[in-house]
């Protein structure tokens, strides 16, 4: 394993030293700071892999690379840059650099030269890639230099410029390592090492995402192919009773934690329940085994989130790993993929998704879509839109909203189980809060059908609502004391998952869910029935009435259910949290489906060929 850029036996190969300001630096693709042409180069090289493609890239700055802002030194004739190739000179603005509009199609000067209309205008000379009159200067400009670290930027509404620091440190000068953000996934390294710019440089006889491996494996085959034709058999070393999860572990051109931009390394923190499923499983002895011939499952760290954030298209980066593990170990085929897992957090999951990506590993998921014959724009799937819930997984989302953390979770239902259930500090039948929308998409219709019932009640009332009922279009600061007051709380879905019933859960407050075919978390073994109510759209203009013929018991009990089942919902083991047992669980459940053959495997007609070149391709046979 070797740091973001490097390559070879000793990791001696810096194959994208074009990006770097400093010996120093972690490197990035980023282009808020503008870089080196030949920076640019490699990072399309990076990100995507068919030049014909230029818009399907694993990155969703991939397709910015061709088009790029950049600059090279004048005494550039073409091949390496040096160590830094991005440390923009001191006298750049006097003959020490030319710039362009972008980098030329070869990596010669004369390649740049042939093309006058590639030439930067001369007022742009010394501006961000980024819309307004942003300014990039020499390091010495800043403080320290930035201590080799960072880039030095000056915003159009600042008078100076101040330092920018890569992924992993901060400060006035970028001088103090932050190992928290850098390497959220293990900060200390598993105490076997030490990160650097979101990757673990670990102690001689460790390796792995957090120094977490220590033992390789080599199999000998069982026998050999007795014909070209004929597979080579290996050894089956599965434990029949107990699950065994083997982590890949992937390279920093398939999959890396890097920064998205200059400056810009933090994540929606909804979107992190992977992180800490990462997290946990990288010091779980129990589980994740270091031999993956013993593994009868397989994980596969996508960190979609870094390269295509929460809608943007996830099959580039997705196929580019599968394709990954397939050529270099033998276990995606010998299942076609049936026994591998990888997390897909991103608003509507694998809804849009090639059929045969679908039809291939577990995605665990937040949403949880199964509908036969949804005409939703860009839903091709017309057998289950999204998922099959006997293969791929629904787990919660992360509420991490400050105002409404978890902290006093495990106190209030230890009162509830006190109090046998009963809880008349709860004087509001329910309330809701959030946007409402006009496509039927959002939310399949459930937000605009309950405004429309609480308007229709309002005028019949003579512009009058029910006391007890509190609806509100957008946000309110008073969420936290709304879901302690009431006594039920609407999860309906948005533009996909939702954080409603985790929230309610968190709260004590109990879920109304109404998601026509939606699945939720870890429904299939989970007694929603014990602890929620569940509603179909068409109940919505009875909603008032039903929720009214909930007595103090039966309230009662389904609080108790919720003081039963509410840690399934929390990520964080600090708020008692066990979200990362319950998904192990359903891990486990899809891999006795699969056992059992619960669900039919779908074989693709050429093995051999990439995923990547045929995501758009031909349909097949339904299950």
């Amino acid at each position: 394993m070797c740091p973001w850029g490097y390559d070879g036996p000793a990791c001696e190969v810096d194959r994208m030293a074009a990006c770097r300001v400093s010996p120093s630096d972690p490197g990035s693709c980023s282009n808020l700071y503008t870089r080196n042409c030949e920076c640019y180069r490699a990072c399309a090289k990076l990100y995507c892999h068919d030049p014909a493609k230029a818009d399907r890239c694993t990155h969703e700055l991939g397709a910015d690379m061709t088009r790029n802002r950049c600059w090279l030194r004048s005494d550039w004739q073409g091949g390496s840059t040096g160590a830094a190739g991005s440390e923009l000179p001191e006298d750049w603005a006097r003959g020490a650099t030319t710039w362009y509009k972008h980098f030329a199609p070869q990596e010669t000067r004369q390649s740049y030269d042939a093309d006058p209309g590639l030439l930067e205008e001369r007022s742009l000379w010394g501006s961000s890639n980024w819309r307004g009159n942003h300014s990039v200067h020499p390091p010495a400009a800043c403080p320290g230099r930035c201590s080799g670290r960072g880039v030095c930027f000056r915003w159009e509404h600042e008078q100076y410029p101040r330092c920018m620091c890569a992924k992993g440190y901060n400060g006035t000068e970028c001088a103090t390592v932050d190992s928290s953000e850098a390497c959220w996934f293990s900060p200390d390294c598993g105490g076997r090492g030490a990160c650097k710019g979101g990757f673990c440089h670990c102690q001689p006889g460790f390796w792995g995402a957090g120094c977490h491996r220590g033992q390789g494996y080599v199999v000998r085959r069982s026998s050999p192919p007795v014909s070209a034709t004929q597979p080579t058999v290996w050894p089956d070393l599965r434990s029949p009773t107990k699950l065994k999860i083997y982590m890949y572990d992937l390279p920093w051109d398939v999959a890396f934690p890097g920064a998205y931009n200059d400056g810009f390394f933090g994540r929606d923190p909804m979107y992190k329940a992977y992180e800490l499923f990462l997290q946990y499983f990288l010091t779980d002895n129990v589980t994740r085994t270091e031999n993956p011939w013993e593994a009868n499952l397989f994980y596969v760290p996508l960190l979609l989130y870094f390269y295509i954030g929460n809608v943007r298209d996830a099959v580039p980066q997705t196929s580019w790993a599968i394709n990954h593990i397939r050529s270099r170990w033998p276990f995606w085929d010998r299942s076609g993929g049936r026994d591998h897992f990888y997390f897909m957090t991103g608003d509507r999951g694998t809804c849009h998704l090639p059929r045969e990506l679908q039809d291939q590993a577990i995605k665990v998921v937040h949403w949880g879509m199964q509908r036969a014959g949804i005409d939703w724009i860009g839903l091709d799937n017309k057998d289950y839109a999204c998922i099959q819930l006997k293969r791929d997984l629904v787990v919660p989302p992360l509420n991490m909203f400050t105002e409404i953390l978890p902290t006093d979770t495990v106190k209030l239902y230890q009162t509830v189980a006190l109090n046998a259930g009963r809880d008349p500090s709860r004087t509001l039948l329910f309330f809701f809060a959030g946007g409402i929308a006009e496509s039927m998409e959002y939310s399949g219709g459930t937000r605009q059908a309950i405004k429309q019932l609480l308007t229709s009640v309002h005028i019949a009332n003579g512009n009058s609502t029910p006391a007890d009922v509190v609806f509100v279009e957008g946000r309110t600061p008073d969420y936290r004391q709304l879901l302690l007051a009431s006594k039920f709380c609407i999860a309906p879905y948005g533009f996909g998952w939702g954080l409603r019933l985790v929230q309610a859960m968190e709260f004590g407050c109990i879920p109304v869910i109404i998601q026509d075919h939606v699945y939720q978390a870890f429904e299939d073994f989970l007694p929603y029935e014990e602890f929620s109510v569940r509603l179909r759209l068409s109940e919505v203009p009875r909603l008032l009435d039903i929720l009214r013929t909930y007595n103090p018991e039966q309230r009662a009990a389904l609080r108790l259910g919720m003081a039963k089942y509410y840690r399934a919902f929390i990520w964080n083991r600090e708020y008692g949290g066990e979200a990362y047992e319950w998904t192990l669980a359903g891990l486990q459940r899809r891999l006795a489906n699969m056992q059992a053959g619960l669900y039919r495997r779908r074989r693709s007609r050429s093995r051999s060929r990439s995923l990547l070149s045929r995501h758009r391709g031909r349909r097949r046979a339904d299950e």
